[in-house]
C-alpha cells in the first residue's frame, strides 16, 4: 500500500508539456503541474472548474543580486567624523572670530531638561547645531559642517545604538551647496507621519528660508526633496531659523537685520510663513529661541537667549498649551563660557533630554 501511495504522489508533481497551458484555461486534474522556461502553472479548483494558475519562476538560474538604492545612496553620502583633523579656516578669519571652523559640537544629557551633564564630542569644526529625537527612537544632530566643505551635515544614532553615523544631507530640487552661497542654519521637524522636514537659510538671489521634506525609510532625515517656493522671503538679511509644529499650526523664529533683530512668524501648513507684529508668545519680546522641542501635543520647550540672537544665557521656556504661550522654566543651561547657538531635544523612548552646544577649540 505504501508503494502505491508513493507512486501516486510522484505522478501528481511530475511536470508535463506546457502546450495549451495558459492562466485561466481549463486543466485536467487538480494538483497537476506544467513548467516552462520562465513560468510554472498549477491546476487548481475554481468553483466547479479546474483551471491553470501561474505560480512562480521556473528558471534554474540564480537571480541577480542588486544593491538596494538606499544602501548605495547612504554609502555615497557618508562622511568622516572629524575630531582632531582640522580644515584651514577662511583666510580673513581672526583668532577671536566665531564660526564653524572655530568650534566643536558637544553633547550633554539630562533627565529634567534643565540640568545637563556629561561631555561627548560629536565633531570638530561644526556650528549652528540642531537636534531632533523622533518618535521611532532615532536621534538626529544637524549642523553646519566646515570640516567637510561648509555643508549641512547630520549625525544619526539609531534606536539602541551606541554609535553615530555621519552623512552630508542631500536635497533634490535645489542646489544647497553651490559653493559660496551654501545653505546654512538647519532646523528639523518630524511630521505627524514620521517624515522629517528640514528648514535652512540660503542666499540664492535673495534672503530666504527654504524647506525640504524626506521620505520614510533608511534615508529619512538625510535625503530630502525641495518643497518648492520659500518658507520665508525677506528684503532684509535673515539667519538661524528655529521651527516647531504647534497645536494650532507652526511657529518660526529667526534673527533679522530689522530694527528688532528678530522675526516671529506663523504658518498653517509648515510651508509658507507670515510675519507677526510682535514676538507675542514669549514673556520677553527680545528673547530669541535657538532651538525647539515638541514633547507632546500640548508641551513644547524652547532653548533661548533673553538677550536676543547674540546672547549666550541659555534659558528654557516651556509651553503647556501647545505653543500659545511660554513661561520660563530655568536659566544658565549652558556651561560657563560657552557662546550662543545651542539645541535641545527630548527622546521619549529613553526619557532623556539632549543638549548640543558649541565649544571653542
Amino acid at each position: 500500500m505504501r508503494k502505491i501511495v508513493a507512486i501516486a504522489s510522484c505522478l501528481l508533481v511530475l511536470p508535463i508539456s506546457t502546450v495549451g497551458a495558459t492562466a485561466g484555461s481549463k486543466c485536467p486534474k487538480a494538483g497537476a503541474v506544467k513548467k516552462a522556461t520562465s513560468v510554472s502553472y498549477l491546476c487548481v479548483r475554481s468553483g466547479k472548474q479546474l483551471i491553470w494558475r501561474k505560480t512562480e519562476k521556473a528558471s534554474g538560474t540564480r537571480p541577480t543580486t542588486t544593491v538596494p538604492s538606499a544602501v548605495s545612496t547612504l554609502a555615497a553620502l557618508k562622511i568622516p567624523q572629524t575630531v582632531g583633523v582640522l580644515k584651514t579656516p577662511p583666510p580673513d578669519a581672526t583668532p577671536s572670530q566665531g564660526g564653524p571652523w572655530a568650534t566643536r559640537l558637544v553633547l550633554r544629557t539630562s533627565s529634567d531638561g534643565v540640568t545637563f551633564t556629561g561631555r561627548e564630542v560629536l565633531m570638530d569644526q561644526g556650528g549652528v547645531p540642531n537636534l531632533l529625537a523622533t518618535s521611532s527612537g532615532s536621534l538626529y544632530a544637524y549642523f553646519q559642517d566646515w570640516a567637510n566643505g561648509n555643508i549641512m551635515s547630520v549625525a544619526v544614532k539609531a534606536p539602541g545604538s551606541a554609535t553615530w553615523q555621519y552623512y552630508r544631507t542631500s536635497i533634490a530640487g535645489v542646489n544647497a551647496a553651490p559653493g559660496g552661497a551654501n545653505g546654512v542654519d538647519p532646523s528639523a521637524v518630524e511630521l505627524s507621519d514620521g517624515r522629517i522636514r528640514l528648514f535652512w537659510m540660503q542666499r540664492l538671489n535673495g534672503n530666504r528660508i527654504y524647506s525640504a521634506t524626506s521620505t520614510l525609510g533608511a534615508t529619512n532625515g538625510i535625503v530630502f526633496t525641495f518643497d518648492g517656493g520659500f518658507a520665508f522671503d525677506s528684503p532684509l538679511g535673515l539667519y538661524d531659523p528655529t521651527v516647531v509644529q504647534t497645536a494650532n499650526g507652526w511657529s518660526m523664529w529667526f534673527s533679522s537685520d530689522n530694527a528688532a533683530g528678530l522675526v516671529y512668524a506663523t504658518s498653517t501648513d509648515g510651508l509658507r510663513f507670515s510675519e507677526q507684529p510682535a514676538n507675542s508668545v514669549l514673556p520677553i519680546a527680545t528673547a530669541f529661541p535657538w532651538s525647539a522641542s515638541k514633547v507632546s501635543s500640548t508641551e513644547i520647550r524652547l532653548l533661548a537667549s533673553i538677550n536676543g540672537p547674540g546672547g549666550a544665557d541659555g534659558v528654557i521656556y516651556r509651553s503647556s498649551n501647545g505653543g500659545a504661550s511660554f513661561q520660563e522654566l530655568g536659566r544658565n543651561v549652558l556651561p560657563a563660557g560657552v557662546g550662543g547657538d545651542a539645541a535641545i531635544t527630548y527622546q521619549a523612548s529613553t526619557n532623556t533630554w539632549y543638549l548640543m552646544y558649541l565649544e571653542r577649540m
